[in-house]
């Protein structure tokens, strides 16, 4: 049983000694992405107020979206470099998840002889074990604990989609917004 304790918390310790360089090593990209969109946004705000006109409400809330997805990627950015900040509180958070009383005692249910016993008659034992795990990971609400967890949710699956999907929707902004600053500069030249 120590035998097991000390692989799981050797492999624990591997995998956030390779996960925190990963994650750090996002600092500076994400601040570019972040700062792509809210450069130009700032300027269109800045191109609004300084040409008086009837439209100007439309490029301060114009420019106002594009502080907001800028904005949104920051705090996700913010969010996933603290779970970087201290590897000792993601490496007691990781053990927490995976030493919990209900997830041993489910997968000791699922791996009876009458759950793993009642599988397609073509798949070998060892698979129907780890399909018998997997349902123990599942039922136990590991997924549920560690998206619930502060340390351990920015790592989600659906969180880190998110990033990605807000790195794309702040490229796709600030090149928006560029655009915007050329149309308000030259109608700021124009003095339309």
């Amino acid at each position: 049983m120590s035998a097991a304790a000390s692989g799981r918390d050797r492999a624990i310790r591997q995998f956030v000694g390779l996960l925190v360089p990963v994650i750090r090593a996002t600092r500076l990209p994400l601040l570019v992405v972040v700062l792509f969109p809210v450069v130009p946004a700032v300027l269109v705000i800045a191109i609004a107020l300084a040409r008086p006109g009837p439209d100007d409400w439309f490029w301060v809330v114009f420019a106002a979206l594009g502080l907001l997805v800028g904005g949104w990627l920051a705090l996700r950015r913010r969010q996933l470099l603290a779970v970087a900040a201290d590897p000792e509180v993601l490496i007691t958070a990781l053990t927490g998840l995976v030493t919990g009383r209900e997830l041993w005692t489910q997968l000791v249910d699922n791996l009876s002889a009458g759950r793993v016993g009642v599988a397609v008659a073509r798949r070998s034992r060892p698979l129907r074990v780890l399909g018998g795990l997997w349902r123990g990971v599942r039922a136990a609400g590991v997924i549920a604990e560690f998206a619930a967890s502060d340390e351990l949710a920015p790592l989600t699956p659906l969180r880190l989609r998110g990033i990605w999907l807000l790195v794309l929707a702040c490229l796709l902004a600030g090149v928006v917004m560029g655009v915007a600053v050329l149309v308000g500069a030259l109608l700021y030249l124009l003095g339309a």
